[in-house]
């Protein structure tokens, strides 16, 4: 049966007619000539030593030696993020743990980033020197380089009070949740009246970036506290007691020139410049698919806003991205983008090259996320309005969940497309596996292995793409997309 039903197909689709028989076979005779050729010549002239003499250099570049453990690590953490959530999403019965996992996720490109670059951690005699600067000498703090320090700790307390404020039942525990914020707001005030160099030299003085930043965190949390995020005192808490070391960790955590004071090394630091090879690859590539994504729903949500002032900005940035190309957003994200820093504030050339392909990325995102939109009907949105849901739970309910569902596709062929976009950094300087292995035939050993060099550059390639593009066709066939 199995051989009748295989006869069956080919008589069908190969050999239905003397025409298509005729192309069958020539086709069959090409691919079998050029498949003979390419055969002989990969056993008898190709020189793969090329490949596994530069194994290690072609994985993990100029990455040191001694500290490669990092390297495998992250690797490792990637593949276990991945396995489990393919297991989790796979169970229904373990549907409790895909909100723990999407966090993870969202939490990975700072766990990779820290265990990939290195960090510090400050002593007990650091935090008590250098919480004294934001009170005594906060003059110095630009010279330091630490004034963008307040503002970001500012935001992140601001955010979990507000949350928990919305969170905790009581006037009591309301007003617990704003003592930290009143703490801090205090600390920064002798900084608030400092005044900073900003954008084009321009003088700013720092009360608008500490307000700015404490605004949008209150704003944050409100938002999180209406779909329940934190909620409960016992959720409260842990969240309090991750928000104090973050913030202090942010607050303290920076270099004024005394051994004996300056932050301990957890992790020696090793400079993104040293990032190459395949590690560089698949750190561009993952850190500007979960930066991109965020921040491409957020677009596109802006883009259907009704508040012009939001429209208008989203559909600028939008079209004014998608209308140049990647190399484009890549040079300018390397010569013009430190222009429109602080003078204090210095970017490394990777993290620049991450943040020109997350905005373009998220560009073109913004766009198949607003196809999605489009697609859900509005008689749902009203009956979620008549049913007394907030604008912002209508969109996180009902609205984005349909909208994404029916762009999957979409989506997973854009990340697929950034992943092979990675190879343009190259050309920026940035030396990723296209990089690496032009390095290696350019030696005197290895001349004439261009061939063999970029077959294997090709062969990778098309191995992770095309693991993505299955994952992608498992997950439409799961959720149903274009059947239900």
């Amino acid at each position: 049966m199995l051989e009748a039903g295989a006869l069956a197909w080919l008589r069908r689709n190969l050999f239905s007619s003397a025409t298509s028989t005729a192309v069958t076979l020539v086709i069959v005779a090409i691919t079998c000539l050029l498949g003979w050729r390419f055969l002989r010549w990969s056993i008898d002239v190709a020189d793969w030593g090329v490949i596994t003499a530069n194994q290690r250099v072609i994985l993990w570049g100029r990455y040191p030696q001694a500290e490669v453990w990092r390297a495998e690590a992250a690797a490792a953490l990637l593949g276990l993020l991945a396995g489990l959530t393919w297991i989790i999403w796979r169970r229904p019965a373990w549907s409790r743990l895909r909100r723990p996992m999407l966090l993870a996720w969202l939490a990975s490109p700072v766990a990779l980033t820290l265990l990939l670059k290195g960090f510090e951690a400050p002593t007990l005699r650091t935090i008590a020197n250098n919480l004294g600067y934001y009170l005594f000498r906060p003059e110095l703090l630009p010279l330091l380089g630490a004034t963008w320090r307040g503002p970001l700790a500012l935001l992140l307390v601001a955010t979990t009070a507000s949350l928990s404020r919305a969170s905790v039942s009581g006037r009591v525990g309301k007003a617990l949740a704003l003592l930290p914020l009143a703490a801090l707001l205090g600390l920064n005030l002798p900084l608030a009246f400092q005044i900073i160099p900003g954008p084009a030299a321009l003088p700013i003085p720092m009360v608008v970036p500490i307000l700015l930043a404490t605004l949008a965190g209150w704003w944050g949390g409100r938002s999180l506290g209406r779909v329940g995020a934190g909620r409960g005192r016992r959720g409260s808490v842990w969240l309090w007691l991750a928000t104090g070391v973050a913030a202090l960790y942010i607050l303290t955590n920076f270099v004024v020139g005394r051994p004996e004071i300056d932050p301990a090394p957890v992790l020696s630091a090793v400079q993104p410049s040293l990032w190459s090879g395949i590690m560089l690859t698949m750190v561009l590539s993952t850190l500007s698919i979960l930066l991109s994504f965020p921040l491409g729903v957020l677009l596109a949500l802006g883009r259907t806003s009704r508040l012009p002032v939001i429209r208008t900005t989203c559909v600028g940035l939008i079209e004014g991205v998608r209308g140049v190309p990647l190399i484009t957003i890549l040079f300018m994200a390397q010569v013009m983008l430190p222009m429109f820093l602080p003078l204090d504030l210095s970017i490394d050339r990777v993290l620049r090259a991450i943040a020109g392909m997350t905005l373009f990325t998220a560009a073109y995102l913004a766009e198949i996320v607003r196809g999605g939109v489009q697609a859900v009907p509005r008689e749902q949105l009203q009956a979620a309005r008549a049913l007394g849901l907030s604008e912002f739970l209508v969109t996180l309910l009902v609205l984005l969940p349909q909208a994404l569902r029916a762009v999957i596709p979409a989506i997973l062929g854009q990340f697929v497309s950034i992943f092979k976009d990675t190879s343009l950094v190259s050309i920026v300087g940035l030396l990723d596996l296209l990089g690496i292995l032009g390095s290696i035939t350019k030696q005197r050993e290895y001349l004439g292995t261009v061939r063999e060099v970029y077959l294997f550059a090709a062969l990778f390639y098309f191995v992770v793409s095309y693991g993505m593009s299955a994952a992608s066709r498992r997950l439409e066939a799961r959720l149903g997309v274009g059947t239900r």
